[in-house]
């Protein structure tokens, strides 16, 4: 049974039509994500779901008394009262019940026990304790406590709080509620890796439905089962994001191939009617020519359509020696409180290095501090030969803002004549009269891909990256992955997208406690490590490849037949996931529903199966200098 049903839906603004024949369902337990580029429509679809929009067309269908519950981007929070209070509204229907239950306890003490009193008092009670009124003050503190608001916020006025605090106060809210429908829009923006991992766990045992828009891509692997694409209409991918990415390629190449066969068919047919058709076979030719109109006709449809992206390149004018920079007891504190305490790290040419860390824990400072822009308060940070720097600051300094676009790019080199400059802005989707609009007007996405695009001017052979997916939709984030990818220098990368860190960085520097932990084995053993309760493990030796032991003893041969026996399993159960993912890309699995969810559950079971094989591998180690993980991948 679904919880909400969407049949034909359309949306227009004067002549712009957002979307059109949007049509899907919401069982109960399923949890969809929404994905499409920017200005597809979604935020516009679920305020329509939500109510707060009337469509042109179309209907919306919800089951019977079922209650939705919308997060929106910038949500409205009381003013007055207190974060606690405001948490703990979202439990009115049981305040409610708790005042009806007092209400008859005084007239059961006054002497009014009659049979009808007892039993209404008993049915509220049962009613009362079966959704957790007595504990319901411990779930909204629990709640507040995994989404990240300190306790010494909760008894100020939500007023108070800052804006990221104020969307987990909503996202609080929302979830204390339990409505039926749970509409989200970007859940995870402002909220760092432990809340966001607190909210992935309780979105996993979501019993009602879950439509959430999302550019978090790891996010979408970890809670959905359902892809919805909004763009050019509405297109339904089974599994999470990973399973919909190689669906869809999978769609696109099927359906070049099928326009492919189709034109060769009616090439073959016009070539035949032209030929024949005043000869002794046009009574063959007219035929054919029946058949080519209904060729036309049923035309195969495109693809999913690609969306647009920036073309990104970055090419650092020179290349830097073999050692890109040594760390030597760097310190930093903040008044009284350590960032980080003394620390030593090497880094060495062509080196991916993520540094992750909670709000607040310092890595921006240490981009600075490693920059020479902050003073440290111990050691130093020693640049070696040939080292330029180029940044993307995550405040999005270094715009012009009462400048044109065009008059940016111009600016940030002056060879640049205004047609090559209008070249290269058309890479990062600035074309027409819009590179003369002025950069302190430009969204959040357009200004990061301005940013972006003065970055690759730069021509740095060390990229400082902070924060530089924000605002991006995903094709514009796989594109920045793409060319950092292939960037032949040195990247030091401040994210909260666990996706762009698990496919670029080899090595993690973790902020947290006052210190940095450096994990040479890369973001997964981050993730798992990040998971214990003790925190994290003591700061390493920075990673020097090229010493190693001259031959295994007996507990490096051991290790390495644990390892080789591990890597066979873990072959194994790469093959199966493999194997399940085709099957998922099959069209004729979806006309039975039962056999696709019995797909989808063996294929999130085997998925899950192979994570844990390879937190035993990180566990187990990998000698130095070889690559980091299972079956060479990076």
């Amino acid at each position: 049974m679904s919880v909400v049903a969407v049949e034909g839906l359309e949306k227009s603004y004067g002549a712009h039509t957002v979307f059109s024949g949007v049509s899907f369902a919401l069982a109960w337990g399923e949890r969809a994500g929404l994905v499409g580029p920017n200005g597809a429509g979604k935020t516009t679809l679920l305020e329509v779901l939500a109510g707060l929009r009337t469509p042109d067309a179309g209907r919306v269908a919800l089951a019977r008394a079922a209650r939705i519950g919308y997060l929106p981007q910038d949500p409205a929070l009381p003013a007055d009262g207190t974060v606690r209070g405001a948490a703990l509204q979202a439990f009115a229907e049981l305040a409610g019940i708790e005042a009806r239950l007092s209400a008859l306890g005084a007239e059961l003490e006054a002497g009014d026990a009659s049979p009808v009193t007892l039993q209404a008092y008993g049915e509220l009670q049962a009613r009362f304790e079966e959704a957790g009124g007595y504990e319901r003050e411990h779930t909204a503190e629990a709640a507040l406590d995994g989404l990240g608001l300190p306790r010494r916020l909760w008894d100020s006025p939500p007023g108070h709080l800052s804006g990221g605090q104020r969307v987990r106060l909503a996202l609080c809210r929302l979830l204390l509620g339990q409505p039926d429908l749970l509409l989200c829009d970007e859940p995870t923006n402002h909220l760092d890796a432990d809340a966001v991992s607190w909210l992935e766990g309780r979105l996993q045992r979501w019993n009602g439905a879950l439509l959430c828009v999302s550019h978090d891509r790891y996010f979408l692997d970890r809670v959905c089962t359902r892809i919805l694409e909004l763009s050019q209409g509405l297109q339904s991918y089974v599994g999470a994001y990973t399973a919909y990415a190689r669906q869809r390629e999978e769609r696109t190449v099927a359906a070049a191939e099928e326009r492919a066969r189709a034109a060769g068919e009616e090439e073959r047919l016009r070539a035949y009617v032209e030929r024949y058709r005043a000869g002794n076979r046009a009574r063959q030719a007219k035929s054919r020519e029946h058949r080519l109109e209904r060729l036309r006709e049923a035309a195969p449809a495109a693809g999913p359509a690609a969306a647009a992206a920036p073309t990104l390149r970055f090419r650092p004018r020179s290349a830097t020696g073999r050692e890109v920079l040594a760390v030597e007891g760097l310190a930093k504190s903040f008044g009284a409180t350590p960032l980080f305490a003394p620390w030593d790290a090497l880094v060495f040419r062509g080196e991916r290095i993520g540094i992750v860390g909670s709000n607040g824990a310092g890595k921006t400072t240490l981009l600075r501090v490693l920059a020479g822009e902050e003073p440290a308060d111990a050691g130093g940070a020693f640049w070696g030969r040939g080292v330029e720097v180029s940044w993307f600051r995550q405040d999005m300094a270094g715009l012009a803002e009462q400048a044109s676009v065009l008059d940016n790019v111009l600016g940030a080199r002056e060879e640049l004549g205004a047609a090559e400059a209008r070249h290269i802005l058309a890479r990062f989707l600035f074309r027409g009269d819009s590179v003369f609009r002025l950069a302190g007007e430009l969204s959040g996405g357009e200004r990061n891909r301005l940013l972006l695009c003065l970055l690759s001017l730069q021509q740095g052979n060390v990229l400082f990256c902070d924060e530089p997916t924000n605002h991006l939709d995903i094709p514009a984030r796989e594109a920045l992955e793409a060319a950092l990818a292939e960037f032949p220098g040195t990247l030091l990368v401040v994210s909260h997208d666990r996706y762009l860190l698990q496919r670029l960085c080899t090595r993690i520097w973790w902020l947290e406690g006052g210190r940095v932990t450096d994990l040479a084995e890369g973001y997964a053993a981050y993730a798992e490590r990040r998971e214990r309760p003790q925190g994290p493990a003591a700061p390493q030796a920075p990673r020097v490849r090229e010493r190693r032991p001259a031959g295994p003893g007996g507990a490096e041969r051991r290790r390495l037949a644990a390892l080789a026996a591990l890597e066979a399993e873990i072959a194994a159960a790469e093959a199966e996931v493999a194997a399940l993912e085709e099957r998922l890309g099959q069209s004729e699995l979806y006309r039975d529903g039962t056999a696709a969810a019995a797909v989808v559950a063996a294929y999130e079971s085997g998925r899950a199966r192979l994570e844990g094989l390879y937190a035993q591998w990180e566990g187990l180690g990998q000698p130095q200098g070889q690559d980091s993980s299972p079956s060479g991948r990076r």
